[in-house]
């Protein structure tokens, strides 16, 4: 039997995301069924993003926000930030989505909280992907069973349990969560730290984690983890804890114990809010779409644009420095690129 989901809370935590996060918001709007709680933790912000978003908020509820949570916190990142949203939650399941994300699926949260109320023993359900782990440590990352959305190799009717799971929109069941104590603050300020977690469930009290996919967008260049004004060092952190999740769970990895069950939901057995109500109000919230320009975008495809024109024009600019400068420099231009075949050059003539 199913268990009924009356409210939920909803964890959003945001870094300086003003030219998105109407966007973001517009999707969790549109596409929530369900009466919930809105957390927003803004980590840093130091644009425009929080008085966007609050303005925009008031603009487009339609009855179901029962509370927003609002929190300000000194840039503490992704992992903490996020810890900090869901020590705020109170009902019995939470999800938590990136600020970078999109919702793209009408009843996305009782879709994604579905396996948590069916299955007792799951502490969290990816929107994203799962896998299990074949090698990590010393820099190295094989996975195994991956079940993902992006790679085609997660039906949409299948709920896939692996070892651990990846950020994504997360649905967690609050209780479990807490008396896990959350997030692991050592592998702060983020990275593998949902693979931490997905580990520890399993060592410290047996519960697992899948992937059930919904339909979200997330454009690579709204992702604010290696932007330009980023101070998280992702890469750096990502080897830290590459080392430090082996050196954990060092025991289970190297049993060759993995979970892979895969488990059938089709479409008609979830529990959607149908009817007449929420088919206006999803057709009504299309007035209230975010027209706001995105610049990333913009700048982005500007940049593959002048990347096109260099490639195309590359094979006659080079048969034209090939006549000037000999058909050695040509010939060193191609191996080694043309920066590297003039320095050549000059240091040869000089």
């Amino acid at each position: 039997m199913v268990k009924p989901l009356e409210l939920i809370d909803i964890v959003l935590s945001i870094y300086n995301q003003e030219e998105i996060i109407e966007r973001v918001l517009y999707g969790i709007f549109k596409n929530t069924t369900t009466p919930f709680n809105l957390i927003l933790i803004f980590d840093g912000c130091t644009d425009r993003t929080k008085p966007r978003a609050l303005s925009y908020i008031k603009k487009i509820n339609g009855g179901l926000l029962k509370e927003l949570i609002i929190k300000d916190t000194p840039n503490l990142f992704e992992l903490r930030a996020n810890n900090v949203g869901f020590k705020l939650a109170r009902e019995k399941y939470l999800i938590t989505l990136q600020d970078d994300m999109v919702i793209d699926d009408y009843g996305w949260e009782r879709r994604l909280t579905y396996p948590l109320r069916q299955f007792d023993d799951i502490l969290a359900v990816t929107g994203r992907g799962a896998q299990n782990i074949e090698t990590i440590g010393n820099g190295k990352e094989k996975y195994t069973h991956r079940s993902a959305r992006e790679f085609g190799s997660l039906p949409r009717n299948m709920f896939a349990i692996r070892d651990v799971i990846n950020r994504g929109p997360i649905a967690f069941r609050t209780d479990y969560l807490k008396e896990l104590q959350y997030l692991n603050d050592a592998y702060a300020p983020g990275a593998l730290d949902d693979a931490e977690i997905s580990l520890r469930a399993w060592r410290d009290k047996h519960w697992k984690v899948g992937a059930f996919w919904i339909n979200y967008i997330s454009k690579q260049e709204w992702s604010k983890v290696n932007a330009p004004d980023s101070t998280m060092k992702a890469w750096e952190s990502w080897g830290r804890n590459n080392n430090r999740l082996y050196e954990d769970f060092k025991e289970y990895l190297d049993s060759g114990d993995k979970h892979t069950s895969d488990f059938i939901i089709e479409e008609f057995e979830i529990d959607y809010s149908r009817g007449l109500f929420g088919f206006l109000k999803r057709k009504c919230l299309i007035l209230k779409y975010p027209l706001r320009i995105d610049m990333r975008v913009i700048k982005n495809r500007r940049r593959l644009l002048v990347r096109r024109i260099i490639k195309t024009s590359k094979f006659p600019f080079l048969e034209l420095t090939g006549y000037i400068f000999g058909t050695s420099f040509k010939m060193r231009a191609v191996e080694q690129g043309f920066k590297k075949a003039l320095i050549s050059l000059f240091k040869k003539n000089s």
